[in-house]
C-alpha cells in the first residue's frame, strides 16, 4: 500500500468518525428539545393540579390531553434514546398541538 493509498483510507476513516459524531450530536439534540417540550407540558399540568388543590375548576378534557401529550412525547424520548428512531426522522419536528385560547387559570383565563 503506498502513501496515497494509507492518506485515502485515513481520510475516509476521518470522514466516517465525524459522521458518526455529528449523528449522534443530531440525537443529542433532539432529546434535548423532546425533554424541554415534556417540561413544558409538566409545568401546565402541574398548575392544573395546582388549580384543582386550591378548588378552582379542571377542565378535564385538557388535562387529559396534556396527560396523553407527555406521555407520547416520553415514548418517543425513550424510542430515540434506545435508538429505535429512523435516521432520517425529527423526533421534535412533531410536537405536542398547541393549548387551546383559554384553557389555563395561568393563562389569563378560568379552566371551566
Amino acid at each position: 500500500m503506498d502513501l496515497k493509498d494509507k492518506l485515502a483510507a485515513g481520510l475516509e476513516r476521518a470522514a466516517e468518525e465525524a459522521e458518526k459524531a455529528l449523528d449522534k450530536g443530531k440525537t443529542k439534540v433532539a432529546e434535548l428539545q423532546l425533554e424541554l417540550q415534556m417540561d413544558t407540558l409538566a409545568k401546565k399540568l402541574g398548575y392544573v393540579v395546582f388549580d384543582f388543590y386550591r378548588g378552582r375548576p379542571v377542565d378535564q378534557e385538557y388535562r387529559q390531553r396534556l396527560l396523553d401529550d407527555l406521555s407520547r412525547l416520553e415514548d418517543r424520548l425513550v424510542q430515540l434514546k434506545a435508538g429505535a428512531g429512523s435516521e432520517g426522522e425529527r423526533p421534535s419536528a412533531a410536537g405536542p398541538p398547541p393549548a387551546p385560547e383559554g384553557s389555563g387559570a395561568h393563562d389569563g383565563e378560568s379552566l371551566a
